[in-house]
């Protein structure tokens, strides 16, 4: 028996179920616990919906808090709901009103009303049926844009962003510069990413050289020092991405029997799939380190399909669904997955102590581990995996 059928084997026996469904059982037993999607409408619907939930907020406007707002990409999943859980959390706490918006472009799609929360303390808007995959990248950073300048014109004190792009990035910025006529500049805190942008107040990522360390290593030990690796990620555009090689490639020099291949390009699941079909039809390979999600999901459908999960080894970044499930199949053998929830967490104090005047950290690092079949049961992993259960 194979060390990937002792993992299966190990992983299955947690009451037999898959841990993604297993988890959610758990979150549906906590009072009040409910996943939400949150999205963002039209301009005019938007403004609209926060006109209408600014109305019943308490007339005393000495007692209205501080409005800060969340914006994150479309079609995110699972990293963007820790990371809003974070951010929620950290609300509740200091007392400040998060406004979540999720960047979806507003044409073609139809979007229900927006909700007000209980405790009055959030904003949101839904949208239904939205189909991310089908939105090109520009579309995508052009409505994360819209959704920030509506959110300032709406009075956000500031923004907490996971940048889609360093253009996105940096037109958000300006927004935030230009926004009040007193010339305040509304301060900035970029989630989950890193970009070269001037005028961001604070980054709260990991320390992603470090994370492509860890992930080389988990290869090499894989491999026990020998064997080909090719690495699968997209355009060398992210600062962040071209980070995490660099870490790889640092580990994977000391190994002399370790052969890598050409870093190949693939930006969607389906490219990706693509390529390792190419990739393992062209030649052996070993092992794939997958630079992002649609990678670690795209290699393991062509290692499904060949039925040569026993044989080929995954190494990727990410705590999406699809990707635990992959993991506790023994598809992927490790995955690096940053905290969301501390990223949104800590991201809002950042602001409220900016908005505070208080001494602000120019770059806070995200804890990483690298989870497998082995450790993904143990319970400081599941909270990481599933933040509904901190």
């Amino acid at each position: 028996m194979t060390d990937k059928q002792v993992n299966r084997n190990d992983a299955r026996r947690v009451k037999g179920l898959n841990i993604f469904t297993y988890w959610k059982k758990v979150a549906a037993s906590i009072p009040g616990f409910r996943k939400r999607r949150l999205l963002t409408g039209t301009v005019a619907s938007f403004c609209l919906l926060i006109s209408s939930a600014c109305g019943l907020s308490s007339p005393d406007a000495a007692t209205v808090p501080s409005r800060i707002a969340l914006i994150t990409p479309a079609g995110t999943g699972e990293l963007a709901e820790a990371i809003r859980l974070g951010a929620e959390a950290a609300a509740k706490e200091s007392g400040v009103e998060l406004i979540t918006v999720e960047a979806y472009p507003s044409e073609g799609h139809v979007y229900t009303p927006a909700l007000l929360d209980a405790d009055r303390s959030q904003m949101k808007v839904k949208q239904a049926n939205p189909n991310s995959q089908t939105l090109s990248r520009s579309v995508r950073e052009q409505a994360q844009v819209e959704a920030a300048a509506l959110a300032l014109k709406q009075g956000a004190t500031a923004l907490l962003v996971d940048p889609l792009s360093e253009k996105a990035l940096s037109n958000i910025i300006q927004e935030a510069k230009t926004s009040n006529s007193d010339g305040t500049i509304v301060p900035v805190i970029v989630l989950n990413d890193e970009f070269p942008v001037k005028g961001v107040t604070s980054i709260i990522s990991m320390d992603n050289v470090e994370a492509g360390i860890q992930a080389g290593q988990a290869m090499a030990e894989l491999l026990k020092g020998r064997g080909r690796v090719a690495l699968l990620g997209p355009d060398p555009v992210n600062s962040g991405l071209i980070q995490r090689e660099q870490g790889v490639m640092e580990v994977l020099v000391q190994y002399p029997d370790i052969q890598v291949e050409p870093k190949s390009i693939c930006n969607t699941r389906d490219g990706c799939w693509q390529t390792a079909k190419q990739l393992l039809d062209q030649q052996d390979v070993d092992g794939f380190i997958t630079l992002q999600e649609p990678a670690s999901l795209g290699a393991a459908d062509e290692l499904n399909r060949r039925n040569a999960a026993e044989k080929v080894r995954i190494v990727g970044f990410g705590s999406e669904q699809q990707q635990l499930e992959q993991l506790q199949e023994g598809v992927l053998d490790h995955l690096i997955v940053q905290n969301g929830y501390s990223a949104g967490y800590l991201g809002l104090n950042q602001a409220v102590a900016r908005l505070n005047n208080q001494q602000v950290q120019a770059r806070v690092l995200l804890e990483t581990k690298l989870v497998s079949t082995d450790n993904m049961f143990w319970m400081d992993n599941q909270k990481l995996l599933f933040p509904f259960v901190q």
